[in-house]
């Protein structure tokens, strides 16, 4: 015979751990793509919500400017107090 058990199992053994060894390169690069897919998807996510940040602050910016309030508290029938009619407080 040309292999001895020995051999045999050594070849055994060296064509299990290249299976392995195959098995996990295939896992981590499958492992890869899904999180470059999820980071993708992330950073998306993240500039749609920068962009909705920017539009709610300006929004908000325009329902407190003084000039709008001013102009809707003159329709409700709200007008800037007298100098008489403020009190100061003092610390």
């Amino acid at each position: 015979m040309i292999f001895n058990s020995g051999a045999w199992g050594r070849l055994v053994m060296v064509l299990v751990l290249t299976f392995v060894v195959g098995l996990a390169t295939v896992w981590v690069n499958i492992e890869r793509v899904d999180l470059s897919y999820r980071m993708q998807r992330l950073q998306s996510e993240f500039r749609d919500n920068q962009e909705l940040k920017i539009k709610l602050t300006i929004e908000k910016n325009n329902l407190l400017s003084p000039y709008r309030l001013r102009e809707l508290g003159e329709q409700r029938g709200f007008f800037s107090p007298d100098d008489s009619q403020i009190r100061k407080i003092q610390k």
